[in-house]
């Protein structure tokens, strides 16, 4: 069995069609907030891209509303708490470093500890240990810098 539209039916379908949408979706509803001027004056800035403030805000509401951004919001601030931690943590590890540096080469140059000891086993650990604390700041850094970004 074959069914037949003329063309010109199908046209009046999808304009009428069109119609029902429109009337569905027309904005006729106002929402009223009241903003200092200061905040008004950033929420226009902020909006320029968007063509309108209307835009702006629905556009933001639909973005934060959506789960992922969210979890994306809530992980960037754990991670900046994660970054200020661990950053003071190894500014104090680096201090500490520091400190039994200056104690190993009083020792050695007390006599209490031999040359080689000093140049063979705790120097090479040092380093190794500087060059860890190093890299975990410039990567903790790299992130601190990606997160801005983002934001």
């Amino acid at each position: 069995m074959c069914i037949a539209v003329s063309l010109r039916e199908i046209g009046v379908r999808e304009s009428e069609q069109l119609k029902l949408w429109n009337m569905k979706n027309q904005r006729t509803k106002v929402f009223q907030l009241r903003l200092t001027a200061d905040e008004l004056l950033s929420l226009k800035e902020k909006a320029v891209p968007y063509q309108s403030v209307s835009n702006y805000i629905r556009k933001a509401v639909e973005e934060f509303t959506h789960v992922d951004v969210k979890q994306q919001i809530e992980m960037m601030q754990d991670l900046c708490a994660f970054y200020r931690k661990f950053q003071n943590e190894l500014s104090w590890a680096g201090s500490n470093l520091n400190q039994s540096v200056k104690r190993v080469n009083e020792l050695a140059v007390a006599g209490l500890l031999s040359p080689g000891y000093v140049n063979e086993v705790l120097l090479p650990s040092i380093q190794d240990v500087q060059n860890i604390l190093k890299r975990i700041k410039d990567d903790l850094e790299t992130l601190n810098n990606k997160t801005q970004l983002i934001k």
